[in-house]
């Protein structure tokens, strides 16, 4: 978490001083941003635009970070000795060791266990549950009507 930090702060003192001092090659005369153009007009157009410029410093200030950390004591090794007592087996729970019952949920049904017949969607049911419920209508083909709008 430190080392975010520390090139977090790395990064906004890079940012910063770009940002004071407006280098030529990232801003024009008059203090705009150049855009991101390669063999065009270099009073407008760059190929080092402040923001191809910040995405780059974020992770050469990580890389920097990085390095020194690894020769200081942030870079060093975090794990620390354990005693043996602590590993000794009446020390160690076992709770998670326990088998978990498993749960049977419900008896799905196949299409081969359903009636034959007509089913139509009960669409109050699925609203509110989310999953689709049928209602049987019958064996026999039922007459639906369907209302048109053109009456």
């Amino acid at each position: 978490m430190y080392l975010l930090i520390y090139s977090g702060l790395l990064y906004l003192l890079g940012i910063s001083i770009v940002l004071m001092l407006k280098p030529e090659i990232m801003f024009s005369a008059d203090g705009k941003w150049k855009e991101f153009g390669i063999g065009r007009a270099k009073e407008r157009y760059t190929w080092l635009p402040f923001w191809l410029f910040a995405i780059m410093w974020a992770i050469m200030a990580y890389m920097v970070v990085l390095v020194i950390a690894s020769h200081t004591e942030y870079g060093s090794n975090s794990e620390m000795p354990v005693a043996n007592e602590i590993i000794m087996p009446e020390n160690v729970t076992t709770k998670s060791l326990s088998p978990t019952p498993i749960v049977q949920s419900k008896q799905k049904l196949t299409s081969q266990d359903m009636k034959k017949g007509y089913y139509i969607l009960n669409t109050e049911e699925t609203m509110k549950k989310g999953i689709p419920k049928y209602i049987y209508l019958g064996p026999e083909a039922p007459n639906l009507v369907f209302h048109s709008l053109e009456e």
